[in-house]
């Protein structure tokens, strides 16, 4: 299994000073530290990683993530793409064609077992899955299922359902997700003027490829992205500390 971790692109301003948000600190361990150590469960035999060229040369997270997860792939990302499909695919020489994949944002965290999401994907024998919580924001990506929760259609920023789609993507092989990505492209099917992760499962349902559907609480889905959503966040753990 490789794991791809998307890093994002949200700034938080520490002591007059800005910083990636991935970098704060809670209870001592960045927020990129926790995201890793969710994603060293699931047992990846490959980390990548697609970062700003401006937070390796700022901030030096090629240094942080060796000294969290050493042999790690860097790919760095020379300023702003067309989206995260875009910025995955300058990734797409590093991915094993016939190895699992799982795409997953820094800035989304999930609490949920990762080893039980995976188990869920093997079980149904899925070609590809995504995780999903309850909200009909038009912010999220959103994924319309059949009776056994096989998506049958996924919509960028449109409510379809209130399936809203985790930064979680799931395929049995690498290629997968490279030829649908390139697919994606093909077709200018941009929103917004950008691609999305999500659109690639429209292409795997297209290809008759089955993809899966993951559902958790929303308590247990935690967007990271803003300084609102940090504090929340932050004050849930504390809620929770006290709480014991």
């Amino acid at each position: 299994m490789q794991i791809m971790l998307l890093m994002g692109s949200s700034r938080i301003t520490i002591n007059h000073e800005e910083y990636p948000l991935y970098l704060t600190e809670i209870d001592e361990k960045l927020i990129l530290e926790r995201q890793i150590s969710y994603c060293k469960n699931l047992l990846p035999a490959k980390f990548l990683f697609c970062v700003n060229t401006g937070d390796i040369k700022f901030f030096h997270v090629d240094s942080i993530i060796n000294q969290i997860a050493p042999d790690s792939e860097i790919i760095p990302v020379n300023g702003a793409t067309k989206g995260a499909i875009c910025t995955a695919l300058l990734g797409a020489t590093h991915i094993n064609n016939d190895d699992e994949l799982i795409l997953l944002g820094v800035d989304d965290f999930v609490e949920d077992s990762g080893k039980e999401i995976l188990t869920y994907f093997h079980k149904n024998h899925s070609d590809a899955g995504v995780v999903s919580f309850n909200s009909v924001h038009p912010r999220y990506s959103f994924a319309r299922t059949d009776h056994n929760d096989n998506v049958t259609e996924v919509a960028e920023k449109r409510p379809i359902s209130k399936n809203a789609l985790v930064s979680f993507y799931y395929f049995r092989h690498g290629f997968d997700f490279v030829e649908c990505a390139k697919e994606v492209i093909r077709k200018d099917n941009s929103v917004g003027g950008s691609f999305y992760i999500s659109q690639t499962l429209n292409e795997m349902v297209l290809k008759q490829k089955k993809v899966s559907l993951y559902k958790i609480a929303n308590d247990q889905f935690h967007p990271l992205k803003t300084e609102k959503q940090l504090y929340q966040y932050m004050q849930a753990l504390k809620e929770e500390k006290d709480s014991k």
